[in-house]
Order: C-alpha cells, then structure tokens, then sequence
C-alpha cells in the first residue's frame, strides 16, 4: 500500500536527511487539522498514553502526569524546562497544576513558540523560548528536572546533547524521556519489519535513525548521568496507534481522500505512511512474516549525582 502511493525506493532516497524543521512546518494541517480536531486535545503533538487499554483523550496528559510524579518522588523542583516542547501542552498543564513551580518551554519552530505563549499568557510561572536542544543555549541552567517527549529521538550528535542536558541540571536532578526506541537487531526481525522501520523513521525525518535504549544509557553515563528507571510504555500507547492506522486506511482506500490531500506538502502527506506502519512496528508479526516489534515506546530516567 505504501509503494504504490508514496513509492517506497523515492522515500528511501531521503533517509539520513536533515528535515526535522521543514518536517513540522509541512505537517502543521496534519496536526491542527486532523490530529488535534479529531484525535488528540488542542496543542498536542504526542501519542496518548492509555492504561486500560481502551482509547481516551484523558490519555495526552499522561506524560504530564508522569513528570508530576517524578517531581514529586525527587522531594519537590523549583525549576523544570521541557525541551522540544511543541505547543506547550505538557508544560502548560504541569504549570496550572503546580502555580509554586517556574516551567521554561523551548522549541526549534517559532510557531510554535508563539502559539505555546498565546496559550499560557495566564500563566505566571510557565516561559516559552525559541531555541535547539542541541545543544541547549547557555543561560538555560540550574534546573531539577529537564524532561522531553517524542523530540530528543531527532539528535543529531546523542553525547552532545546528553552532554548539555547534564549541564543544565542540578546537581541531584533528572532527565525524564517519553520516546521511541530501537528495538536490539538480533537477526529475528524479517526484512519487512526492518524496512517498515527506516521508513517510519524517513517518514519522521529522523535523520539519525532511532537509537536503542543501550546507546542512550552509554551516551547518558559519559555525560555523567546514571539511568533511574527504564519503564516500557509501549502496551499503553497501541489504542492510539490503531486509531491513527484505522483514518490511514481511508487515505489508501480512497482516491478522494488522497485527493484532498494533495494539498499537503510531501514530508506532511508522508504522516499517512508512519500512521499505518505504526501498529505493525510496534507490536509485531506473527503470520508468515512472524516479527518481534521493531521498535518501542519508553520511559526512561537518569538521575545527576548529588555530588557531581
């Protein structure tokens, strides 16, 4: 189905390209105007994160509620900065629900930005800046929690950016990640799921392709960062997947669907190629095929010395 609508060869002409910008810009009415609308709540980018298995929107604040509970295990934080933080979802429900907590926000796209400001122009203790992760600019520093979902997957140089968030942490702070992972290549993954994977990561613009949670604990542990807590979360986030892959096949299904979306530009149609793999990916295979997932969703935690 993909190769016959996006042409798989021409997709994988693009893998290792530096699209992470252009891919959101292009991707705006794929988010506002479907994700958001139909799917997810306003000002989210992220997937939803559903306990009993069944489809909510309560879900979108899981991450948020996750953070929260980081905050509260490491005694309380005074200084908390999401990086890569989108329209601000996270950062702004962490900031109405914690008033006596300063929240910085930072995101690459201005637009973002913006549209995160307008959002939290009631809010006292919640800042947005415009900026890269990579590294993080200076004066962002002295934090007890830095935490970042679905973004740090598109690092350029990991060590580099292991290595600025150490520096902007306290000493005793943590570094929270909700992301996707590569799955460890043992040679039982058929070819079809390592072909679904470079796609999904061509259809995401991640340039480097995702990284296995053992590359992140070594790049983490040279910057000085020791792993708290590894914590799949992939179980939780397959309602929303399936709903992604079940509007998906309408676009495959129907030429008037495809139609309409024409007007999108390539790397925002390319979202109908991750939403229909997404499933499979995650969960596997075992028809003829048989597949252990090719990659998974976490959460994982690093803590910074109190001595450091």
């Amino acid at each position: 189905m993909v190769d016959r609508v996006f042409d798989v060869d021409k997709m994988l002409k693009d893998e290792g390209a530096q699209v992470t910008e252009p891919y959101y810009q292009q991707s705006v009415l794929v988010y506002e105007q479907f994700y958001e609308k139909y799917l997810s709540v306003p000002g989210c980018m992220h997937f939803a994160l559903n306990y009993d298995g069944v489809f909510d929107r309560k879900g979108f604040y899981g991450q948020a509620r996750g953070v929260a509970r980081q905050m509260e295990r490491m005694g309380g934080a005074s200084q908390v900065l999401e990086v890569g933080c989108g329209k601000g979802l996270n950062t702004i429900r962490l900031a109405q629900d914690h008033p006596d907590v300063s929240f910085t926000g930072l995101d690459l796209l201005p637009a973002h930005v913006e549209k995160a400001r307008g959002r939290a122009a009631d809010l006292g203790n919640a800042s947005f800046v415009q900026g890269s992760f990579e590294p993080l600019p200076d004066d962002l520093n002295g934090f007890d929690l830095a935490f970042g979902v679905e973004t740090l997957c598109y690092s350029v140089d990991l060590d580099a950016v292991c290595q600025s968030l150490a520096r902007a942490l306290r000493p005793g702070g943590r570094v929270v990640i909700f992301d996707c992972f590569l799955n460890e290549r043992d040679g039982t993954h058929s070819q079809d799921m390592l072909l679904a994977t470079r796609l999904l990561e061509v259809g995401w613009g991640i340039s480097q392709g995702y990284r296995t949670p053992a590359r992140w604990v070594e790049a983490m542990e040279r910057a000085g960062l020791a792993l708290h807590w590894d914590y799949d979360e992939t179980a939780h986030i397959l309602p929303n997947l399936r709903k992604l892959q079940d509007y998906s096949v309408r676009f495959y299904n129907d030429w008037k669907v495809r139609l309409q979306a024409r007007i999108l530009p390539t790397l925002g149609q390319r979202n109908a190629v991750t939403a229909l793999l997404m499933p499979y990916l995650f969960e596997g295979a075992e028809d003829d095929e048989a597949s252990p997932p090719g990659v998974s969703y976490r959460r994982m935690v690093f803590r910074k010395p109190v001595a450091a």
